[in-house]
């Protein structure tokens, strides 16, 4: 309106009354300044000038909005704020400025997500102003120095996700040590440089942690029977993370690095290993499966994938069907298996399959084989099989290799709708 001449008595008393009651808030456009003065005019009549006193979280979405905006939410008890950049630089500024007056008058802020990607020298918010901080996600460009502030300043961070791109010089000797008491569940799976990944793997004290995810995008540049350069850093940093967090249940990477069996079983405490990309040429086989089983007894998931697409065609998977009986005889917990077998003899497959698997059927939840070079008919037996034998599986990924003349592409569509039909069909109805 136009002629807005600020809100009547009784509008201010009803609006007092429903925003008595708001708990979450969600600014989708942009509010107008006409509107944000009244609404402060009707908030330095409330109690204690608190305008919404039991809002819990506060959703800025990723509108520019007014820099007065900012005192709607003065002395608001809020604990969780959601925060984006939106994909305009300038628009980034002002929620930038936004978030660093939250900060500065929101002590009491437990978590915070903020997604900042449009603007990559902003680096990362002043976060630890609010000291009790327990839950962080952010995504957009940082700093080895921020991670600092950030350790040092927040004792109470529980979790912490990283995406986006660093940038800053990282030295060459790791950060002195930063103690993380209460750290469980460290993500860094997003981010662009190995080099500040270890980095902070190697200066984090965190004997709490429980969840680590360092799933790196691998690096097209190296040859698939190398490694990447900083590996033999990676290597000693693993190693410390095991000394220190021997609590870690989870544990999912992506590298070129060879880390060895030796150093994956380290983690005793693991419940749940993943290991996606890896360099075919450094790869596992049955011995170092072996050592892992016999290592990780409280295994219930394990997923190691090669990447495909950097293996060179004389480079056979290593891993045979007997270290299905590894996994048998020592991971009696395990319900999640993924794993690259080498079926070089079609014929021996199903019956080795057979043998090795019958120890821990039962259990059996979910199981991917890849990649397999079967005939087609033959790729239908190992299906049936695992169907029958494996009363609980409710999951079955088989990744098959169609570059040879084992399997045609119409085989797949015909097995695949001979299988639904026969042991899918009375499950739907």
């Amino acid at each position: 309106n136009s002629h807005f001449n600020g809100p009547s008595v009784s509008d201010s008393d009803r609006f007092l009354s429903i925003a008595a009651k708001v708990t979450s808030i969600r600014l989708d456009k942009i509010l107008p300044d006409v509107l944000v003065k009244a609404m402060l005019e009707i908030g330095s009549s409330s109690p204690e000038n608190i305008l919404f006193p039991a809002l819990n979280t506060l959703d800025c979405g990723g509108n520019p909005q007014d820099d007065l905006i900012c005192g709607l939410f003065a002395g608001s008890p809020i604990m969780t704020i959601f925060i984006s950049g939106g994909e305009q630089g300038e628009t980034a500024q002002h929620t930038r400025r936004l978030l660093s007056s939250l900060l500065a008058t929101q002590s009491q802020v437990q978590s915070i997500a903020a997604d900042e990607m449009a603007v990559p020298g902003l680096g990362l918010p002043e976060v630890w102003q609010a000291p009790e901080l327990r839950s962080l996600a952010y995504n957009g460009a940082f700093t080895i120095g921020d991670w600092a502030k950030l350790i040092q300043n927040c004792q109470n961070l529980d979790s912490v996700t990283f995406e986006g791109f660093t940038f800053g010089t990282i030295a060459p000797n790791p950060t002195a040590s930063l103690p993380a008491p209460s750290l469980r569940r460290l993500d860094l799976a997003g981010l662009d440089s190995s080099d500040i990944t270890i980095d902070i793997l190697e200066s984090t004290i965190a004997p709490q942690l429980m969840e680590l995810d360092v799933t790196l995008d691998p690096v097209p540049l190296f040859d698939a029977l190398q490694e990447d350069p900083s590996a033999p850093r990676a290597r000693s940093a693993f190693r410390l993370l095991a000394e220190r967090s021997h609590c870690l249940e989870s544990l999912a990477l992506a590298t070129s690095i060879t880390l060895r069996a030796k150093v994956l079983a380290a983690f005793r405490s693991l419940r749940s290993l993943d290991i996606h990309d890896w360099t075919p040429g450094c790869q596992l086989d049955d011995s170092d499966i072996h050592s892992l089983c016999h290592s990780l007894p409280k295994l219930r998931r394990f997923y190691l994938e090669y990447n495909i697409s950097r293996r060179p065609l004389s480079v056979d998977t290593k891993i045979t069907p007997k270290s299905f009986g590894f996994f048998a005889r020592y991971t009696t917990e395990l319900t999640y298996l993924g794993l690259p077998v080498n079926a070089a003899k079609p014929e021996d497959f199903t019956g080795s399959i057979l043998t090795e698997l019958v120890p821990f059927q039962k259990n059996l939840k979910h199981l991917t084989l890849t990649p397999l070079t079967l005939f087609a008919d033959r790729t239908k037996d190992v299906v049936s099989f695992l169907l029958v034998q494996c009363p609980n599986l409710t999951e079955l990924d088989i990744y098959l290799d169609v570059a040879h003349s084992w399997t045609s592409v119409p085989d797949l569509i015909r097995i695949e709708r001979e299988m639904r039909s026969t042991y899918f069909q009375r499950q739907v109805k």
